[in-house]
């Protein structure tokens, strides 16, 4: 079965521990996300690594997805440059 978009929806509201809505730029990076057809399992992979991250250092999980963007991103430039 396909890991959804919806899910990581889920997957974020979990992680972030607090509030049950997404900003609606939150959403427009789900979409983004979508539409440039990133696989859902791949964000809630780095979305896990970073909790894990935040966990470590004793930070919270970030309340927007604006951090993990960055972070997506990197590693898909770098997947490109190999």
């Amino acid at each position: 079965q396909d890991f959804e978009y919806s899910m990581l929806i889920h997957l974020f509201i979990e992680l972030r521990g607090r509030g049950m809505s997404l900003s609606s730029a939150d959403l427009d990076i789900f979409k983004a996300w979508e539409d440039s057809g990133i696989k859902p399992e791949f964000i809630a992979q780095i979305m896990v690594e970073y909790a894990d991250e935040c966990k470590q250092k004793s930070k919270h999980f970030p309340n927007s997805l604006l951090p993990l963007t960055r972070k997506v991103r990197s590693i898909l430039i770098k997947a490109h440059e190999t």
